[in-house]
């Protein structure tokens, strides 16, 4: 039995070890595209991790351990670091996740962008990767 928005589960523990326990998902609100290693960077505190993937308002990034972010945190002026371009963004960790083996990544949303000119470019650059990624997906076929 599970209590819906707005219904009061009352005294009863057994719905909260319930909710407790059942497994947690997102949905994603845009198609992140895969980035070349190498080709871009997050900036924090002195580190640089490589970009994996990224959208409007998402980054995953590559991290070497499940400690080297804390999921919920909020990091403010990062930098996002493109071969002709950089960008001061503020963050939110949303996820740190197993990826392709023994790997992992770090999704973030973006939720406050300082460069007035963000948002132009990364539509353009989505878009030039995108095209890229689908057109050497139907030459394989």
């Amino acid at each position: 039995m599970s209590s819906k928005p707005g219904q009061d589960a009352g005294d009863d523990s057994s719905l909260l070890i319930a909710s407790e326990n059942e497994e947690k998902h997102f949905v994603r609100k845009a198609f992140r595209v895969p980035i070349p290693q190498g080709l871009v960077t997050l900036d924090h505190g002195g580190r640089k991790h490589a970009v994996k993937d990224l959208s409007m308002y998402g980054v995953g990034l590559a991290v070497t351990s499940p400690d080297d972010f804390s999921v919920g945190a909020v990091l403010e002026s990062v930098r996002i670091t493109f071969p002709d371009k950089t960008f001061l963004v503020d963050v939110r960790v949303v996820h740190i996740s197993p990826y392709e083996g023994d790997s992992l990544i770090c999704g973030m949303e973006i939720i406050h962008t300082h460069d007035s000119g963000y948002i132009d470019w990364m539509t353009r650059v989505i878009s030039e990767i995108k095209t890229s990624v689908l057109g050497a997906v139907a030459k394989s076929s």
